[in-house]
């Protein structure tokens, strides 16, 4: 556990046991920490920024990953070799229905979902064919044979600049315990197959969170071992402790989505992560049992200025593709990942940055205008996306109308001296001051650039 003070210090417990933490509840400014145990053993931090003190929290517990230029493309996740299947609506359910016996398949199901991305014109950068508890990717009676039928979708996601990972939620060598189609080896899997990626489960990472790094290391090693490019690995993990951060990011969990509940905590959730030392976050669009097409939309909006972006529809009733619910969130949902993808030059730039120095991409407005007020919580709701971004995203229902159109309050716009620049009409703020009735019609994300700052700009690229 690490926390950070704004008196010019930080603290990392060196403890893997349950505690508490209170801050103010007796007396402000006091700070009552408890754990588990009968030892006490903490490193201090102490430097004049909050920004110089996280950087020397990844000095002792090690730099943040550089993911691969594919990551920060939205990633498409699901189950495609699963024991349950299709109901009578063609919705996807967890319940097996009877009567119905066609399994989804890699080369059927899986191949037509990136089809379509194709036929729709929607970026997309990797894809996890197996995420589901009890998948498998495959269902032929030896392992070396579902490792062929992997193979044959990776090449196939290949010739279209996609990138296949693996959902893990075991193990990573054959054990000979157990269906066929549950037996994972990682070395075949990468060097045999072509897979890139990893996303780690909960109940992978076994019988307590002090496992977890040991894990996602093995995992990294077993990716950069047996690929025949040594590819920079990237691993998705649900836990992590200090130092996962160097071999990692971090999803969310399974979130239920759906509300406007599910931006609102994501936003001070991701600021947390990097202040933690862990810039590389992300999360399921809508969560995995959403559905509303206004919720999507917003939130892959705001998401197009984070890590990482994963589009989730193998556990809930709806499936939640960015073209889905039609028009006109399947235009806006382009844009805005496209976007993504034209600043890619930026983005790369700040990750490189995070792992360098620790620095975060999603920064806390402290970190970038330390004052009382931002020191406070009347800017957890926006963020600067590196130095020169500011995001304020919309978290809830304002004044919508039926449209989804709303406007955003609250808008915080740091130093007089400095002029921000609506992104998108070009109109200029003075900073110094709070922001409200800002219009935020369904199509935009309240986005401003610093005066002065450079933004290089790619092409729209729909993969790496």
């Amino acid at each position: 556990p690490f926390y950070l003070s704004t008196n010019g210090y930080g603290v990392m417990r060196h403890t893997f046991n349950p505690g508490q933490y209170a801050f103010s509840s007796t007396e402000k400014g006091k700070v009552i920490t408890k754990h588990e145990e009968k030892r006490f053993d903490a490193y201090y931090f102490v430097d004049d920024t909050p920004t110089k003190i996280i950087n020397k929290l990844t000095d002792l517990s090690g730099n943040p990953a550089l993911l691969p230029e594919y990551a920060f493309y939205i990633g498409h996740a699901n189950a495609y070799a699963r024991d349950w299947i299709n109901d009578e609506t063609g919705q996807e359910s967890q319940t097996q229905k009877p009567g119905f016996d066609r399994q989804e398949t890699l080369m059927v199901d899986a191949k037509k979902v990136v089809d379509e991305h194709v036929d729709n014109d929607m970026p997309i950068g990797w894809f996890l064919p197996n995420d589901g508890y009890g998948a498998g990717y495959g269902r032929a009676n030896t392992i070396d044979g579902n490792i062929a039928l992997l193979k044959e979708f990776v090449d196939y996601t290949r010739s279209k600049g996609i990138q296949t990972g693996l959902w893990t939620q075991s193990d990573l060598k054959p054990t000979g315990v157990g269906e066929v189609y549950l037996q994972r080896d990682i070395d075949k899997e990468v060097g045999v197959a072509g897979t890139n990626a990893v996303k780690t489960d909960v109940a992978w990472v076994g019988a307590g969170y002090s496992f977890a790094l040991n894990a996602v290391r093995q995992a990294a090693e077993g990716l950069v071992n047996n690929s025949k490019e040594r590819a920079r690995p990237f691993i998705i993990s649900l836990d992590g402790w200090a130092g996962t951060q160097r071999y990692a990011g971090i999803w969310s969990g399974d979130q239920t989505g759906g509300n406007w509940e599910y931006i609102r905590f994501h936003i001070p959730t991701y600021i947390g992560s990097g202040l933690s030392g862990q810039p590389n976050v992300g999360s399921d669009i809508d969560g995995i049992f959403g559905g509303d097409s206004l919720i999507q939309t917003r939130d892959i909006q705001w998401k197009a200025f984070t890590p990482i972006e994963i589009d989730m529809d193998g556990w809930g009733k709806y499936p939640k593709k960015p073209y889905q619910f039609g028009e006109p969130t399947t235009s806006i949902n382009r844009m805005y990942l496209k976007l993504k993808a034209e600043m890619m030059a930026y983005n790369y730039t700040i990750a490189n940055e995070a792992t360098t120095k620790g620095t975060p991409m999603i920064r806390a407005m402290m970190l970038e205008y330390p004052n009382a007020y931002t020191y406070g919580a009347n800017t957890q709701y926006q963020y600067m996306w590196g130095p020169n971004l500011l995001v304020a995203p919309v978290y809830q229902n304002t004044a919508a109308d039926a449209k989804g159109n709303d406007i955003r309050n609250d808008i915080y716009l740091p130093d007089e001296d400095q002029i921000w620049i609506d992104y998108f009409t070009g109109k200029q703020y003075r900073g110094g001051g709070v922001l409200n009735n800002f219009e935020a019609p369904i199509w935009k994300l309240p986005l401003f650039v610093k005066n002065g700052a450079i933004i290089p700009m790619n092409n729209e690229n729909n993969t790496p």
